[in-house]
């Protein structure tokens, strides 16, 4: 099929027809028709009635406040997809892990996790996926009693959820005329739990995608029309994802040796990132060097080193935007006795200066 340059294009506009509501209920009644209620408003995590935000583009929720402290953005990015930003401090970590195992398995949508700061271990049967080192993950309903996340109470976190139904989907389709991925198919008639997960590549394009969810408008209008552009940047890094099997599976590493890798990972997170050494962390949790260092990758996928360069980034992402401190003081608490060693590791990171991140806040 071909078509003539004086054609007319039939196809909505991207940014032209994004809506604004004066009336709270008005938005809050479509998005429900397009979307389930959320398993966690039902649970409480989520509290309304909410408001407006200021455009009447989006809503904001408050959190319970017994659970965590934290506000949820929510934006109607196009018909079928929602984009909630959520900004919280976990409390009370128990009764939020209880909730979460029997809330996620009810949600009958595609769900796109993109992750900023802060961790979350997810585990989708024997898929674990973890927030310090992904930059996010495609799931579509767990099985129930297949499904759970652990966090830290204390712990600055940033989430950034997609949902998308089908039509949301077509919706795509028809105003950039980007098709859907196979991989959406793939997920949603996935037999088991780890067949309905896939976690983002860990390739600087989809880190960068996800880091840049941090630097949204602050208007509610050019924030909305900013996440649909968002929505179909997503689409065309996708486009070229095939499903694969999840390689970061535990099923084939005894369960002795896996308790064993995460206290690995605890005391590095303890420390900060800060640097050990193979020989030091194998003794400290009984492991041998090739146990250890072969089955942190297969679980968490990233190396020892690897990931407490990624702890010691994030703590410094944090402490630029949460505390008074100068950079060069910044780059001690990391472990750099350079400054400027700690600003070139810093940019490759997050692809932004440490000042850039300073002044942002």
């Amino acid at each position: 099929m071909s078509f003539r340059s004086d054609s007319a294009d039939f196809r909505p506009a991207i940014a032209g027809d994004v809506e604004r509501f004066t009336d709270l209920d008005d938005l809050v009644d479509l998005m429900r028709a397009e979307h389930p209620v959320s398993p966690f408003v039902e649970a409480g995590v989520i509290q309304g009635p909410g408001a407006l935000i200021a455009d009447g583009t989006g809503v904001h929720l408050k959190m319970n406040p017994d659970l965590m402290d934290g506000e949820l953005a929510i934006y109607r990015a196009l018909p079928g997809i929602s984009v909630s930003i959520l900004n919280f401090v976990p409390k009370d970590v128990d009764t939020i892990h209880e909730i979460g195992t029997q809330a996620v398995p009810r949600e009958d949508e595609l769900m796109i996790r993109l992750f900023q700061y802060g961790q979350v271990v997810y585990r989708f049967g024997d898929v674990v996926v973890d927030s310090a080192v992904s930059p996010g993950v495609i799931s579509f309903q767990p099985e129930a009693g297949r499904f759970s996340y652990h966090m830290r109470a204390g712990d600055s976190i940033r989430t950034t959820f997609f949902s998308m139904t089908e039509k949301g989907e077509r919706e795509i389709w028809h105003r950039f005329g980007i098709p859907p991925s196979p991989l959406f198919q793939e997920l949603r008639t996935g037999a088991a739990t780890e067949d309905r997960v896939f976690e983002l590549p860990r390739n600087d394009s989809f880190k960068q995608f996800s880091e840049s969810l941090l630097h949204l408008p602050e208007s509610g209008s050019a924030r909305t029309t900013m996440l649909r552009l968002k929505v179909g940047e997503l689409f065309c890094l996708l486009s070229d994802v095939r499903p694969i099997h999840n390689t970061n599976v535990s099923g084939d590493v005894p369960l002795i040796e896996v308790r064993k890798l995460a206290r690995a990972r605890s005391i590095l997170e303890e420390r900060d990132g800060e640097a050990l050494s193979i020989a030091k962390l194998s003794t400290m949790v009984g492991l041998n060097r090739r146990k250890l260092t072969e089955g942190f990758k297969k679980i968490y996928g990233d190396t020892v080193a690897g990931y407490a360069l990624e702890l010691r980034m994030r703590k410094g992402y944090q402490l630029l935007k949460e505390s008074p401190l100068a950079v060069h003081k910044i780059a001690e608490e990391c472990g750099y006795e350079h400054p400027s060693n700690f600003t070139i590791a810093f940019k490759r990171r997050f692809s932004s200066s440490p000042s850039e991140v300073r002044s942002s806040r």
